[in-house]
């Protein structure tokens, strides 16, 4: 029962969010090619692709019927994801202090310097030359 449900869920996701959708209007398709066939005995049904898929305007005087073939229109179509993210909790290792509380540049307890950035921000000695 699972399996069949999946497999349902699976087909109405598929043909409603991609162009899947589009193989449900072949027998459109059929017919109009029956309606031209009709008109024109002649007609292969390669020409009649070529007549609706082409970039030349088609001139029988039935647009709005061609209108209703697959892949015939451009929709966009907005994909949803049905799936809900797990909620992670917000957690706090140390309350937020402020920058400046009382002192120009305050230094907290857990302040630990670095050996590199001591090197760096050294004033210029007197006697050091810049070109070494």
């Amino acid at each position: 029962m699972k399996k069949l449900l999946a497999l349902i869920l699976f087909v109405v996701y598929t043909i409603s969010s991609t162009e899947l959708r589009e193989i449900v209007k072949l027998p459109v398709l059929v017919q109009h090619f029956n309606e031209h066939r009709q008109l024109n005995k002649d007609i292969t049904f390669s020409q009649f692709l070529i007549d609706h898929y082409n970039n030349i305007p088609h001139t029988d005087n039935d647009e709005e019927r061609d209108n209703q073939l697959p892949f015939k229109q451009a929709d966009t179509n907005l994909m949803f994801s049905p799936v809900i993210p797990a909620p992670s909790p917000l957690v706090l290792k140390k309350p937020v202090m402020p920058l400046a509380a009382d002192a120009l540049f305050p230094r907290y307890a857990d302040f630990i310097p670095t050996e590199g950035v001591s090197k760096i921000w050294q004033p210029p000695r007197p006697g050091a030359s810049l070109f070494v």
